[in-house]
């Protein structure tokens, strides 16, 4: 079925021009057998075929953001049922404009102008046979097209209702996945905390009592006493080193434990374990000699275009790349790339998302841009000074 709904998806830009230019075509043809409508037909055919072009490049500019346009619909089934009403011609476009109602995303919407394309339906085929055959012929071509064109309908309704389902499973994988992530940044943060506050609350102790004996110390004129503080006070500065050296000991093992590529890998596992979308990785493993802060940076940056590009572009594959180039002065230059094939958009309107990947890469002297060429997929392109950036 996902592959009908690709087929689909394909095929029906390129169909519904042909059978537009294919309705001009019978038109000029009858032009011989009548010539009253015709050339009227025809330019209202050509009006249809410029205004469908328009509109619908247009809403793709917007990158299906914006819902379909009432006066769309309205303006394609009255010209078109003008043409077909009038006009010796198939009606075979009239089914394509029933299947364009299941893009209205608005529930309401589509059941109104579902009930319009019918009641036009039904007007028109009562109107044509029953004028121009006897009554058993009319009322057996009549539940003829209406068998039809429920048929058409449940086949439409069929494929739209598994690409709403799809949609909706791979928006909320890709949720549940986003929020895997700032649950493991959550529980890292939560283990940071811990170990900091640990820090504070034995140093500080340790500090405190440090203070209190040096104070008694300066009050007290007894050698011996004198002796056994300070005892006291070496053993209290060893308590204290040793308990600072094991808690930077336990934040850097923290941060050992984040291996970049692996982290990027697991995510794609979790993706691919999902089967919401194929995820290629290239990287290059010298990328771990970078600090921490820019590897998590960039980690972050590979989530946010990930589950970004699949709410808004729905793409059936992404390609990431991380590349670490290091030139004659030894300064190194990272370049990441997260490209997919989802849908574009003509002009690109940075969300939450981009702007949070703008913000982080900004702040570690990084440029990045966004880029949708030929309204086809989306790609972002980050530069970092590796160098530079150390923190």
């Amino acid at each position: 079925m996902n592959k009908l709904i690709t087929l689909w998806t394909f095929i029906k830009p390129k169909v519904r021009y042909v059978f537009l230019i294919y309705t001009a075509f019978l038109l000029y043809r009858n032009n011989k057998i009548n010539h009253t409508y015709s050339f009227f037909l025809i330019l209202l055919d050509v009006f249809l075929i410029i205004y469908t072009f328009v509109q619908l490049n247009i809403l793709y500019a917007q990158n299906s953001s914006k819902d379909y346009k009432s006066s769309f619909f309205i303006i394609s089934i009255i010209t078109y049922s003008l043409i077909w009403i009038l006009g010796s011609c198939d009606n075979i476009y009239y089914f394509i404009l029933l299947g364009d109602l299941f893009h209205i995303k608005n529930s309401t919407r589509r059941i109104k102008f579902l009930i319009f394309h019918t009641l036009i339906f039904a007007f028109i085929i009562c109107f044509r046979d029953l004028s121009l055959k006897t009554l058993s012929n009319s009322l057996y071509i009549i539940t003829f097209a209406f068998l039809i064109y429920g048929l058409t309908f449940i086949t439409f309704y069929s494929i739209h209702k598994l690409r709403w389902d799809r949609d909706k499973l791979k928006i909320l994988n890709a949720n549940l996945i986003e929020y895997s992530f700032k649950e493991r940044e959550f529980l890292i943060s939560n283990e940071r905390n811990r170990i900091s506050q640990e820090l504070h609350d034995s140093i500080g102790h340790s500090l405190m009592a440090l203070s209190m004996n040096i104070r008694y110390l300066k009050a007290i004129k007894d050698t011996n006493k004198i002796d056994k503080e300070l005892d006291d006070i070496d053993v209290l500065v060893k308590e204290s080193i040793d308990t600072l050296r094991n808690t930077v000991y336990n934040l850097r093992k923290l941060d050992q434990n984040f291996n970049f590529e692996k982290q990027v890998k697991s995510i794609i596992q979790k993706f691919n374990e999902l089967g919401i979308v194929r995820i290629n990785f290239d990287c290059d493993t010298s990328i771990e000699n970078e600090s921490e802060h820019i590897k998590d940076i960039l980690l972050t940056t590979i989530k946010e275009g990930i589950t970004n590009g699949l709410k808004h572009g729905n793409p059936s594959e992404i390609n990431i790349s991380v590349e670490l180039i290091v030139s004659a002065e030894n300064i190194s230059l990272i370049k990441l790339l997260i490209a997919n094939n989802g849908q574009g958009c003509k002009s690109i309107v940075k969300s939450n998302g981009l702007n949070g990947i703008t913000e982080r890469i900004e702040s570690i002297n990084g440029t990045v841009t966004f880029e949708s060429p030929k309204n086809k997929g989306f790609i972002i392109k980050a530069l970092i000074n590796g160098n530079q950036c150390e923190t």
